[in-house]
This record gives C-alpha cells, structure tokens and sequence, in this order.
C-alpha cells in the first residue's frame, strides 16, 4: 500500500533554521544533550532502526510500563527543560477550559492555540513548555495549551470534549486564532473544529488558519500508515497504535470522520498548514489527508522534513530540524493573523 509514489504528491517546503537567542535554559545540561541530539539525516538509518526496535521492545516485553509510568517519565523529563529565559508560564483552571498561556516577555500580538499530542494517553501543557516559549519567542503571540482528559482512566470522547470547549472558548474572545494540533493533537484539533462548524456553522470564520503536525488522523485498522508500518525512525509501530486507539476508543466504529478525521469532508474550511516527516510512521496518513484537503481546495501549505523522529517539533533546545519547524510556523501564523514579517 505504500511506496515511494505515494510521498511524491506532497509539496515539501523547507524552512531555514531559526536563529539561536541570547541565553538558553541550563547551558551545560544544553551542549551535554547536544552531543546525544545529532540530526537525525546524520544519524546510520541501520544503527537507528536497531535502537528504535530495542527500545520497542524493551518498554513493552521488558519493562512492561503502563500508560500512568510513561506519563510520569515524560512529566518529569520535561521539567528538566523549562524554555528559553524570557518566557512566562501561567497555569489556567476555569470553568469553560484548563491549561497554561505562555508568552514571551509580555509580547502579544495574536492567540496560538496549540494542542498537545500523546497518543490520548501522554502529555500536557507542562511537556509542551519548552517548545511553547519557543514558538511564543518566534512568533511574538502568546501560545494557549489545553489540558484534556486522558486514557485510559478517560476514553473517548473525554478528550474530544474537553478540546471542544477549550477551543469553542477562545474563538469566542473576537479575534481569530490559529488552532494547531501535533499527533493525537491533530486529531483532537480537526475534530473540534469540524464540531463546531457542523453545530454551530461558524465554524470557519474563527480561525485565521490551522495547522497540523504530524496527526494522527486515521485510526482504523487497516489505515495506510499501519500497513506500511515504517519504523525505522519511529519509537512506536503498529502495535502501538493500536493499543492505544483501542484505549481510548475501546470498541467504537473507527471509521467515523470523529475519529478517524482523514474521512471527513474539508470543504469550506480555513486555511491549513501540514507538516511531517517523510520517514515518520504517520507520514502515509498524513499524505492522504494533504491529497483529501487539496481535493476539497482547502488552502494549503504543506511542509516536510526528508527524516525526522515522531515529535522532534518539541525539541528545539537541541534538534536542528525542530528550530527549522518552529520558525516555519511561527512565520505562516503571523502571515495569517495578518502581522508583519519579524526581522
């Protein structure tokens, strides 16, 4: 089902990488992790492939971690890495949505709405910190982070829910935002928008634009990217992903445009933005859903990396290629909030 005919239809734009600021965050601990960070089309594709495979192994035959030891880990590894100086942090508990806004040094000149990915089961907005202060840096707009329910202990629709509200909030604040989503995050974005606008019909009209990083937007069984099951830069396959769509969706119909969002329809929708990795595990979804959005003459501007790991946009204290993806959307989001290019 796969090939290299199919990653051919994509329009790949590349972004040029984003100028290093003043003072990082924790500098020794910054060039030690740089010397384990190397880029990853530097990286032997065979010595990767092996590490990815052990470290599969290792965390389901070996260790045996739950879904609750994962989150921990990542909780506490994320800690380690709060962002650049400069950026604020400020956790929200209302009643319409829960998370955190960030902002760099007071700049706010338009909202980003970003949406974390996990699977259903990780992440939060304190693992999306880091790259949130970045984006916020480049972007000069301050960068909303949901906090949604998770799976297991939360299955479907929690998630869904808890995504809609917070996203219904912000499009009700009189400016349009730009929604962006990664992974599971994707899927929860596109849903929420596409909620909204079957409910309400104005779906459209909030959003200056949306953008997409590698999601996860098909969830059968038998979707193209587990088929190929490209793993040779992925720490998780097929099997993983059906462990944890099973988790939160338990025995529901997957081929459900709520879902599975690739199955929807996208006409009369905002401008959107995709980006992957050509040698991702999602990379055959996503290309799917970049032919679906040109087919129902969405907007689009699509961007790839040639090699890059699930995620590596979380990464830009250390990986060149998340520097480049930060900078590439923070770039296309001022543009279409309709701001100035920053020199």
């Amino acid at each position: 089902m796969g090939g290299q005919s199919r990653f051919g239809a994509a329009l790949a734009v590349r972004g040029k990488p984003a100028q290093r600021g003043n003072r990082e965050p924790l500098p020794c601990l910054h060039v030690e992790l740089m010397s384990w960070f190397k880029p990853w089309s530097e990286t032997s594709i065979p010595w990767l492939e092996h590490a990815h495979r052990a470290a599969r192994m290792l965390r389901r035959d070996v260790a045996h971690a739950s879904p609750q030891q994962i989150r921990q880990a990542i909780e506490l590894a994320s800690r380690l890495n709060p962002g650049p100086w400069g950026g604020e942090f400020q956790r929200v508990q209302e009643a319409s949505w829960q998370g955190a806004v960030v902002t760099w040094k007071e700049r706010d000149e338009g909202t980003l709405v970003w949406v974390h990915g996990g699977a259903f089961a990780f992440g939060s907005p304190q693992v999306y910190r880091a790259a949130a202060v970045h984006l916020a840096r480049a972007s000069r707009c301050k960068i909303v982070l949901p906090s949604y329910r998770l799976a297991p202990e939360h299955a479907y629709p929690s998630a869904h829910e808890d995504v809609h509200r917070a996203v219904k909030h912000w499009s009700a604040q009189g400016e349009k935002m730009i929604l962006i989503g990664d992974s599971a995050g994707g899927n929860l974005a596109l849903g929420a928008v596409a909620q909204m606008m079957a409910d309400e019909g104005r779906g459209a009209g909030a959003f200056a634009g949306i953008a997409v990083l590698s999601p996860w937007c098909d969830l059968r069984t038998n979707a193209a990217s587990v088929e190929v099951n490209a793993v040779a830069h992925s720490p998780f396959d097929h099997q993983d992903a059906e462990e944890y769509a099973a988790q939160y969706l338990g025995d529901r119909d997957r081929s459900s445009a709520a879902v599975s969002p690739l199955l929807g329809s996208y006409k009369g929708w905002p401008d959107m933005y995709l980006e992957y990795a050509e040698d991702e595990f999602l990379a055959p979804d996503v290309v799917e859903l970049s032919q679906k959005l040109t087919q129902d003459q969405v907007s689009l501007t699509v961007r790839t990396e040639p090699q890059a790991v699930h995620g590596w946009q979380l990464l830009p204290d250390f990986l060149p290629e998340s520097k480049r993806s930060i900078a590439a959307l923070a770039a296309w989001s001022r543009a279409q909030l309709g701001l100035p290019p920053l020199t």
